[in-house]
């Protein structure tokens, strides 16, 4: 799923905590499991990589690999849960609870991208005959559901939740109302440019 979709999940699970450090830790943990993600895709894009590059071959590549799988580890994440519940730190319980739930979300829509959720048990992935993103694997179709999804969920939390999870998806739903702007205007600009040179003839 992409980031965002995960983030209008966990703010609908947790859409009833009242205070801002709580709901932060909902939407932090959301995103965490990508972190590592964000950070490669920056890193390789600051050294010159190209995307054919990033996500043909560098992706692919086992240290990076390992980072990935590291921060989506299920077992992991219970066990954090199990000590953060021991110290009674509740704001860390719902940070690793939701990246728990962003971990369960992927792991049925990975084709042969799929992390190995069950690290350091198991090196063992779930190869999915669905793709969050892969055309071949019913992309289109789960892109569509997803954001369906996701522009719902928001939209149900911004009237339902508490205030501060109520602010965080007024701000994804900004987000997510930028990147379809945005992609508006990359498929529609070669159109534009074309009917300006033909008026300009």
């Amino acid at each position: 799923m992409q980031t965002p979709a995960h983030l209008a999940a966990s703010l609908l699970v947790w859409r009833k905590e009242t205070r801002w450090t709580d709901a932060a830790a909902v939407a932090f943990g959301a995103v965490l499991p990508d972190i590592t993600m964000f950070f490669f895709y920056g890193y390789q894009k600051a050294i010159g990589s190209t995307e054919k590059e990033i996500w043909g071959t560098l992706y692919f590549e086992e240290h990076w690999q390992y980072c990935f799988d590291v921060f989506n580890s299920i077992p992991i994440a219970i066990l954090l849960f199990i000590i953060f519940r021991q110290l009674k730190m509740h704001w860390a319980q719902l940070l690793v609870a939701s990246a728990g739930l962003h971990m369960l979300c992927d792991l049925p829509v990975h084709h042969d991208d799929g992390h190995r959720h069950f690290l350091p048990l198991s090196n063992w992935r779930f190869e999915s005959p669905v793709s969050y993103w892969d055309p071949a694997h019913y992309g289109y179709i789960f892109a569509s559901i997803e954001l369906a999804f996701a522009v719902s969920a928001l939209i149900y939390v911004t009237r339902k939740g508490a205030k501060p999870t109520s602010r965080i998806a007024i701000g994804t739903l900004a987000i997510y109302a930028a990147c379809i702007a945005m992609l508006v205007f990359v498929l529609a600009r070669p159109f534009f440019c074309e009917a300006i040179r033909s008026a300009a003839d």
